[in-house]
Protein backbone atom coordinates (compact mmCIF):
# COMPACT_ATOMS: atom_id res chain seq x y z
CA UNK A 1 0.00 0.00 0.00
CA UNK A 2 1.38 3.04 -0.88
CA UNK A 3 1.96 6.41 1.41
CA UNK A 4 0.12 8.34 -1.89
CA UNK A 5 -3.20 6.64 -1.23
CA UNK A 6 -3.34 6.01 2.91
CA UNK A 7 -3.38 9.65 3.52
CA UNK A 8 -5.71 9.94 0.96
CA UNK A 9 -8.19 7.68 2.05
CA UNK A 10 -7.94 8.65 5.74
CA UNK A 11 -8.00 12.17 4.85
CA UNK A 12 -11.39 11.23 3.16
CA UNK A 13 -12.58 9.40 6.61
CA UNK A 14 -11.80 12.45 8.81
CA UNK A 15 -13.26 15.13 6.65
CA UNK A 16 -16.88 12.94 6.27
CA UNK A 17 -16.06 11.60 10.28
CA UNK A 18 -15.68 15.27 11.27
CA UNK A 19 -18.93 16.41 9.45
CA UNK A 20 -20.68 14.00 11.19
CA UNK A 21 -19.67 14.40 14.76
CA UNK A 22 -19.89 18.41 14.30
CA UNK A 23 -23.61 17.60 13.24
CA UNK A 24 -24.31 15.83 16.32
CA UNK A 25 -23.23 18.27 18.52
CA UNK A 26 -24.50 21.28 16.55
CA UNK A 27 -27.64 20.40 15.24
CA UNK A 28 -28.25 17.97 18.45
CA UNK A 29 -28.36 21.34 20.38
CA UNK A 30 -30.02 23.81 18.44
CA UNK A 31 -33.28 22.43 18.21
CA UNK A 32 -32.76 22.83 14.28
CA UNK A 33 -31.56 19.47 13.64
CA UNK A 34 -32.29 15.94 15.15
CA UNK A 35 -30.79 13.86 17.99
CA UNK A 36 -28.11 11.56 17.78
CA UNK A 37 -28.56 7.62 17.62
CA UNK A 38 -26.97 4.39 17.18
CA UNK A 39 -28.40 2.24 14.58
CA UNK A 40 -26.78 -0.61 12.41
CA UNK A 41 -25.02 -0.72 9.31
CA UNK A 42 -25.31 -3.72 6.78
CA UNK A 43 -24.39 -5.17 3.60
CA UNK A 44 -26.90 -7.18 1.22
CA UNK A 45 -26.75 -8.20 -2.59
CA UNK A 46 -30.05 -6.72 -4.74
CA UNK A 47 -31.38 -8.91 -6.61
CA UNK A 48 -31.92 -8.67 -10.45
CA UNK A 49 -35.58 -7.99 -11.35
CA UNK A 50 -37.43 -11.04 -11.86
CA UNK A 51 -34.76 -13.04 -10.25
CA UNK A 52 -34.51 -15.23 -6.43
CA UNK A 53 -30.91 -16.01 -7.43
CA UNK A 54 -27.83 -13.90 -6.42
CA UNK A 55 -25.22 -13.12 -8.91
CA UNK A 56 -27.89 -13.95 -11.93
CA UNK A 57 -29.25 -11.79 -14.10
CA UNK A 58 -29.64 -10.75 -18.24
CA UNK A 59 -27.77 -8.30 -19.65
CA UNK A 60 -28.79 -5.17 -21.80
CA UNK A 61 -27.06 -7.04 -24.28
CA UNK A 62 -28.56 -10.22 -24.10
CA UNK A 63 -26.23 -12.25 -22.36
CA UNK A 64 -27.48 -14.20 -19.37
CA UNK A 65 -24.71 -14.71 -16.43
CA UNK A 66 -24.49 -16.67 -13.79
CA UNK A 67 -21.75 -15.58 -11.48
CA UNK A 68 -19.72 -18.20 -9.09
CA UNK A 69 -17.53 -15.61 -7.22
CA UNK A 70 -17.95 -11.78 -6.40
CA UNK A 71 -16.38 -10.54 -3.77
CA UNK A 72 -15.43 -6.15 -3.67
CA UNK A 73 -13.85 -3.93 -0.50
CA UNK A 74 -16.12 -1.07 0.36
CA UNK A 75 -16.13 1.67 2.78
CA UNK A 76 -16.19 3.75 4.01
CA UNK A 77 -20.31 4.68 3.74
CA UNK A 78 -21.91 7.75 4.34
CA UNK A 79 -25.57 8.95 4.25
CA UNK A 80 -26.25 12.86 3.71
CA UNK A 81 -29.41 14.46 4.45
CA UNK A 82 -29.94 15.37 0.66
CA UNK A 83 -31.26 14.01 -2.58
CA UNK A 84 -28.74 12.64 -4.77
CA UNK A 85 -28.81 15.74 -7.77
CA UNK A 86 -29.43 13.16 -10.17
CA UNK A 87 -33.20 12.53 -9.32
CA UNK A 88 -35.29 14.07 -11.41
CA UNK A 89 -36.90 16.43 -7.80
CA UNK A 90 -33.42 17.56 -6.51
CA UNK A 91 -33.01 18.33 -10.25
CA UNK A 92 -36.35 20.57 -9.85
CA UNK A 93 -35.21 21.99 -6.82
CA UNK A 94 -31.81 23.02 -7.94
CA UNK A 95 -33.27 24.58 -10.98
CA UNK A 96 -36.00 26.51 -8.72
CA UNK A 97 -33.12 27.30 -6.06
CA UNK A 98 -31.07 28.91 -9.18
CA UNK A 99 -34.31 31.38 -10.18
CA UNK A 100 -35.89 31.92 -6.53
CA UNK A 101 -32.67 31.64 -4.50
CA UNK A 102 -33.81 30.62 -0.81
CA UNK A 103 -31.95 30.37 2.86
CA UNK A 104 -30.76 27.26 4.11
CA UNK A 105 -30.76 26.19 7.65
CA UNK A 106 -27.05 24.80 8.16
CA UNK A 107 -23.95 26.27 6.05
CA UNK A 108 -20.84 24.12 5.59
CA UNK A 109 -22.17 21.27 3.55
CA UNK A 110 -19.81 18.69 2.24
CA UNK A 111 -20.25 18.17 -1.30
CA UNK A 112 -23.37 18.11 -2.30
CA UNK A 113 -24.65 15.90 0.00
CA UNK A 114 -25.59 18.26 2.90
CA UNK A 115 -24.93 17.32 6.53
CA UNK A 116 -24.08 13.92 7.23
CA UNK A 117 -26.66 11.75 8.94
CA UNK A 118 -24.79 8.13 9.58
CA UNK A 119 -21.63 6.48 8.22
CA UNK A 120 -19.98 2.95 8.88
CA UNK A 121 -16.10 4.56 8.75
CA UNK A 122 -13.87 1.36 7.91
CA UNK A 123 -13.99 -0.80 4.55
CA UNK A 124 -15.12 -4.39 4.69
CA UNK A 125 -14.24 -7.17 2.04
CA UNK A 126 -17.95 -8.29 0.84
CA UNK A 127 -18.68 -11.71 -0.59
CA UNK A 128 -21.97 -10.75 -2.64
CA UNK A 129 -22.86 -14.33 -3.06
CA UNK A 130 -23.09 -15.42 0.62
CA UNK A 131 -26.29 -15.43 2.46
CA UNK A 132 -28.41 -14.49 -0.46
CA UNK A 133 -31.36 -12.03 0.58
CA UNK A 134 -30.29 -11.85 3.92
CA UNK A 135 -28.12 -8.91 5.17
CA UNK A 136 -24.83 -9.29 6.97
CA UNK A 137 -24.57 -6.68 9.86
CA UNK A 138 -21.82 -4.72 10.02
CA UNK A 139 -22.27 -3.39 13.46
CA UNK A 140 -23.39 -0.71 14.99
CA UNK A 141 -22.71 3.12 13.65
CA UNK A 142 -23.78 6.78 15.23
CA UNK A 143 -25.52 9.12 13.52
CA UNK A 144 -28.57 11.83 13.81
CA UNK A 145 -32.26 10.99 13.53
CA UNK A 146 -33.40 12.35 10.35
CA UNK A 147 -33.99 11.54 6.34
CA UNK A 148 -30.95 10.40 4.74
CA UNK A 149 -31.69 10.70 1.00
CA UNK A 150 -28.33 9.82 -0.68
CA UNK A 151 -25.40 8.11 -0.13
CA UNK A 152 -21.51 8.02 -0.79
CA UNK A 153 -18.88 5.23 -0.68
CA UNK A 154 -15.56 4.20 -1.80
CA UNK A 155 -14.24 1.56 -3.69
CA UNK A 156 -10.75 0.49 -3.05
CA UNK A 157 -7.52 -1.76 -2.75
CA UNK A 158 -7.61 -3.73 0.87
CA UNK A 159 -5.15 -2.05 3.06
CA UNK A 160 -3.68 -3.80 6.30
CA UNK A 161 -6.12 -2.26 8.50
CA UNK A 162 -8.32 -5.41 6.90
CA UNK A 163 -5.78 -7.92 8.51
CA UNK A 164 -6.46 -11.85 7.12
CA UNK A 165 -10.27 -10.49 6.19
CA UNK A 166 -8.31 -8.66 2.82
CA UNK A 167 -5.59 -11.65 2.11
CA UNK A 168 -8.93 -13.19 -0.20
CA UNK A 169 -8.32 -10.28 -2.04
CA UNK A 170 -4.88 -10.38 -3.24
CA UNK A 171 -4.45 -6.93 -3.26
CA UNK A 172 -7.20 -5.99 -5.70
CA UNK A 173 -10.46 -4.04 -5.31
CA UNK A 174 -12.97 -6.12 -6.98
CA UNK A 175 -12.71 -9.96 -7.96
CA UNK A 176 -15.83 -11.76 -10.16
CA UNK A 177 -16.06 -15.12 -11.85
CA UNK A 178 -18.38 -16.68 -13.67
CA UNK A 179 -20.39 -17.84 -17.23
CA UNK A 180 -22.19 -15.61 -19.65
CA UNK A 181 -24.17 -17.61 -22.25
CA UNK A 182 -25.95 -15.85 -25.38
CA UNK A 183 -27.31 -18.54 -27.92
CA UNK A 184 -24.69 -21.52 -28.51
CA UNK A 185 -21.98 -18.94 -26.94
CA UNK A 186 -20.42 -19.83 -23.65
CA UNK A 187 -17.50 -17.44 -22.02
CA UNK A 188 -16.47 -17.92 -18.52
CA UNK A 189 -14.68 -15.45 -17.58
CA UNK A 190 -12.70 -14.13 -14.66
CA UNK A 191 -12.01 -10.28 -14.02
CA UNK A 192 -9.70 -8.88 -11.05
CA UNK A 193 -10.26 -5.61 -10.85
CA UNK A 194 -8.35 -2.08 -8.98
CA UNK A 195 -9.58 1.31 -8.21
CA UNK A 196 -6.19 3.19 -7.45
CA UNK A 197 -6.13 6.75 -6.00
CA UNK A 198 -6.84 9.66 -6.28
CA UNK A 199 -9.71 9.57 -4.38
CA UNK A 200 -12.07 11.10 -6.89
CA UNK A 201 -11.41 8.00 -8.57
CA UNK A 202 -12.92 5.45 -6.19
CA UNK A 203 -15.72 7.12 -4.87
CA UNK A 204 -19.44 6.69 -5.86
CA UNK A 205 -21.29 9.48 -5.28
CA UNK A 206 -25.10 10.56 -5.42
CA UNK A 207 -26.64 7.16 -4.58
CA UNK A 208 -30.13 7.57 -4.16
CA UNK A 209 -31.82 6.20 -1.29
CA UNK A 210 -34.65 7.01 1.52
CA UNK A 211 -33.76 6.05 4.99
CA UNK A 212 -35.65 7.60 8.07
CA UNK A 213 -32.55 6.71 10.35
CA UNK A 214 -33.61 6.19 13.93
CA UNK A 215 -32.46 4.40 17.11
CA UNK A 216 -31.53 0.42 16.23
CA UNK A 217 -32.92 0.42 13.33
CA UNK A 218 -30.41 -1.34 10.29
CA UNK A 219 -29.67 0.22 6.79
CA UNK A 220 -28.32 -2.00 4.15
CA UNK A 221 -26.37 -0.84 1.33
CA UNK A 222 -26.95 -2.96 -1.61
CA UNK A 223 -24.41 -3.42 -5.03
CA UNK A 224 -26.53 -3.94 -7.96
CA UNK A 225 -24.31 -6.65 -9.73
CA UNK A 226 -26.78 -6.86 -12.45
CA UNK A 227 -26.10 -3.21 -13.28
CA UNK A 228 -22.69 -3.18 -13.52
CA UNK A 229 -22.68 -5.12 -16.60
CA UNK A 230 -24.49 -2.97 -18.79
CA UNK A 231 -23.40 -2.99 -22.18
CA UNK A 232 -20.62 -5.49 -21.76
CA UNK A 233 -20.03 -6.97 -24.96
CA UNK A 234 -19.03 -10.81 -24.55
CA UNK A 235 -18.38 -12.06 -27.89
CA UNK A 236 -15.62 -9.84 -28.23
CA UNK A 237 -13.79 -11.83 -25.82
CA UNK A 238 -11.56 -14.33 -27.05
CA UNK A 239 -12.29 -18.06 -24.80
CA UNK A 240 -9.56 -20.29 -24.62
CA UNK A 241 -9.62 -23.67 -26.95
CA UNK A 242 -9.55 -25.43 -23.49
CA UNK A 243 -12.70 -23.84 -22.58
CA UNK A 244 -10.65 -21.85 -19.38
CA UNK A 245 -11.92 -19.26 -18.10
CA UNK A 246 -10.70 -15.66 -19.85
CA UNK A 247 -8.86 -13.41 -17.72
CA UNK A 248 -11.06 -10.14 -18.14
CA UNK A 249 -8.10 -7.59 -18.67
CA UNK A 250 -8.26 -3.74 -18.67
CA UNK A 251 -8.02 -3.77 -22.50
CA UNK A 252 -10.91 -5.45 -23.44
CA UNK A 253 -14.33 -3.62 -23.87
CA UNK A 254 -15.74 -5.77 -20.88
CA UNK A 255 -13.58 -4.33 -18.32
CA UNK A 256 -13.49 -0.94 -19.48
CA UNK A 257 -17.62 -1.48 -19.11
CA UNK A 258 -17.66 -2.52 -15.91
CA UNK A 259 -14.60 -0.44 -14.41
CA UNK A 260 -17.18 2.53 -15.89
CA UNK A 261 -20.63 1.05 -14.29
CA UNK A 262 -19.34 -0.46 -10.77
CA UNK A 263 -18.56 3.25 -9.98
CA UNK A 264 -22.43 5.30 -11.16
CA UNK A 265 -25.06 6.31 -8.82
CA UNK A 266 -26.99 3.68 -10.10
CA UNK A 267 -24.83 0.56 -9.15
CA UNK A 268 -25.96 0.45 -5.48
CA UNK A 269 -28.74 1.12 -3.64
CA UNK A 270 -29.82 1.04 -0.12
CA UNK A 271 -32.36 0.12 2.02
CA UNK A 272 -34.01 1.24 5.61
CA UNK A 273 -35.57 -1.36 8.34
CA UNK A 274 -36.84 0.13 11.37
CA UNK A 275 -36.60 -2.03 14.63
CA UNK A 276 -38.88 -4.74 14.86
Amino acid sequence: MSDVMRPTRRAFTWMLGGALVAGVHACGLSGTGGRSITFRMGLRTAFAPGEDTAGAFTTDTGWRVALTTARVVLGPIYLFEKASPLQPQALLRRVGGWLLPTAHAHEGDFFTGGQVLGEWDREVVFDLLAHPGEPRVLGRSPGIAGTARSLSLLLQPPSRALGAEGDVMEGRSLFLEGVAMQAEARVPFRIAMDFPPPVELQRVDFVPIQADLDDEGLFCLEPQPHRWFTGARFDRLAVPAEGAPVDVGPETQVHRALSVNVRRFDAFTGAWEPQG
